[in-house]
């Protein structure tokens, strides 16, 4: 059987600084983040991960081991270095992709790391490992955990082709975020890492997501979005305007797509505060 393509990049910018590649969220896939390219400044080309299971891996069997996936991601970038592109790399990734793209980064110490970005996923420190073998998460249980984050039309699983294709993939993903824990060797990362989640958010708050900057020896950033676990859907010009300020890219080199405006005061819009951490 023919593996589909790990990393996707609809848009390519061979002539842009700068890489953004985007880890999507448990049962989510590149077409999620299908505006992301063509919106991003032309300082930046974004590319997307395609785990398997899913889109053009459809026919491949999803991996529920964060780890493993990594793996995979870590092996394929390193290809596109060693075919010549070695620009600076940023990783975004949301729900179940922010423990992905972390584990991806703390793979890729040969390859130059630009940032990282978490959304709407607890911080590596406030994970309790399970002390017993974490079970498979039924449908209902899967359905039910759908409908508290909100975000998912729900009515597409009455239809029994939907729910048989992507039920398998949901419950590997979500068996993913379970059984995940935090390697003992996992170090501070030595490049900037921000935070965002969304207040209404019920899988994050500042307790959960402040705890992200241990992860980091560089800046820490933490950003707040009105709105649910998948606010970047609403927010999504501001997501693209915060990554381009993080990642140092000139607005002289937008598109011409511009940023709604994002309110400053707490728990409305935007709010945002930074750490210093000392090396350790």
């Amino acid at each position: 059987m023919n593996r589909g393509p790990v990393l996707l990049s609809p848009l390519p910018r061979p002539q842009a600084a700068h890489r953004l590649l985007v880890f999507p969220h448990a049962g989510g896939g590149p077409s999620f983040y299908r505006g992301w390219s063509g919106a991003a400044d032309a300082g930046i080309e974004v590319s997307f991960v395609q785990y398997a299971g899913r889109e053009q891996r459809i026919g491949e069997s999803p991996v529920p081991d964060a780890r493993a996936v990594a793996a995979e991601v870590s092996d394929a970038l390193r290809a596109t270095v060693t075919r010549g592109d070695s620009r600076p790399l940023a990783l975004f990734g949301h729900s179940m992709g922010a423990i992905i793209a972390y584990e991806t980064a703390l793979a890729l110490t040969d390859v130059e790391l630009s940032a990282l970005f978490v959304s709407s996923r607890r911080a590596p420190a406030t994970v309790t490992p399970p002390t017993r073998p974490v079970p498979l998460r039924t449908d209902d249980e899967i359905l039910s955990h759908l409908r508290g984050l909100g975000g998912t039309p729900m009515s597409l699983f009455d239809d029994r082709a939907i729910r048989e294709l992507y039920l398998p993939v949901l419950r590997a993903d979500f068996h993913l975020v379970d059984t995940y824990i935090p390697g003992r060797d996992s170090y501070a990362l030595p490049l900037p890492v921000t935070a965002m989640w969304g207040t209404k958010d019920p899988s994050a708050d500042a307790a959960l997501m402040t705890p992200w900057h241990e992860t980091t020896t560089d800046r820490f950033c933490r950003h707040l979005f009105d709105g649910g676990h998948f606010y970047l859907v609403d927010h999504f010009d501001s997501v693209l305007k915060l990554v381009r300020e993080h990642l140092g890219v000139s607005p002289q080199q937008a598109t011409g797509r511009v940023g709604r405006p994002v309110r400053e005061a707490t728990g409305r819009g935007l709010t945002a505060r930074s750490v210093r951490r000392s090396p350790r």
